[in-house]
């Protein structure tokens, strides 16, 4: 993997999504390139930032953007991560998915917002959930490392895709626990738990398959509601719904763990 984006609205970035950018980055011994969005619409924004030479940045108005990329810059400093820069107004959303074209993952915080109102996940993240052309990983609120990996699977063709996007773009990660997660309704019987289990050896040393009965949403919001230095992987938000639309939202809203999903 080569190009990870965080994505951030140009008036408000958050250290704990750089910091967790700036742990991916060093994973996969990539460079973390920080978008900041802004909104050119926007009434209130009185701030224009301007690329001059070697990569610097001017600002016109107050300071707030220009503080933004220097604490940037200054998180990936002190996390040893490389990174670069890259400045875009207009539509957030569409700027960003655009710009998802070309990249290998996108990592933003579940509040960022350019409407004035955040929510967790916010308009802005979910409408970038449903529409991004890569994966996305919504950061925690805290977060120290990564030493579990969850494989959510719900009888899905995604499920199963967003599995082996994760799988291609994360080999460093052969070496973490793993957990292949099913929930089934009390009536539902374990489905395809051979193939996937094979699959998932072939790329990591050791795989454990779990199973949660019962509702969706409460088996998982019960199951990740205490649990730190976890990565869920999830499979398609919006368009082919994961457990339905609502349990993306319920595990977004209250779990502190990074979450990945991503479109089939």
């Amino acid at each position: 993997m080569q190009k990870i984006l965080l994505a951030a609205n140009a008036h408000e970035i958050k250290p704990a999504a750089i910091d967790f950018a700036c742990y991916i980055a060093n994973l996969t011994h990539s460079p973390v390139t920080g978008i900041f969005l802004e909104n050119k619409f926007k009434k209130e924004a009185a701030e224009t930032l301007v690329q001059t030479g070697n990569n610097e940045f001017e600002t016109t108005g107050p300071l707030s953007i220009a503080d933004n990329v220097t604490l940037f810059e200054n998180r990936c400093l002190h996390n040893d991560a490389r990174q670069s820069i890259s400045f875009v107004q207009g539509n957030p959303l569409r700027e960003i998915v655009k710009e998802s074209l070309y990249a290998d993952v996108i990592i933003t915080d579940g509040n960022t917002s350019f409407n004035g109102y955040g929510g967790w996940p916010s308009e802005f993240v979910e409408d970038l959930l449903e529409n991004a052309k890569c994966p996305v990983i919504i950061t925690p609120f805290s977060f120290d490392e990564i030493n579990e990996i969850v494989f959510a699977y719900d009888g899905t063709d995604s499920s199963i895709f967003a599995m082996k996007q994760f799988i291609y773009l994360f080999p460093q990660l052969e070496e973490t626990k793993i957990t292949l997660l099913q929930v089934l309704k009390d009536e539902d019987d374990i489905t395809e738990k051979e193939k996937l289990k094979s699959l998932l050896m072939m790329h990591y040393s050791a795989v454990h398959y779990d199973t949660l009965r019962g509702e969706a949403e409460m088996e998982l919001f019960k199951s990740f509601l205490t649990q730190k230095n976890k990565l869920l992987v999830m499979g398609a938000y919006g368009r082919k719904k994961f457990f339905g639309h609502s349990t993306a939202d319920i595990l977004l809203k209250t779990v502190d763990i990074p979450i990945f999903i991503t479109h089939y």
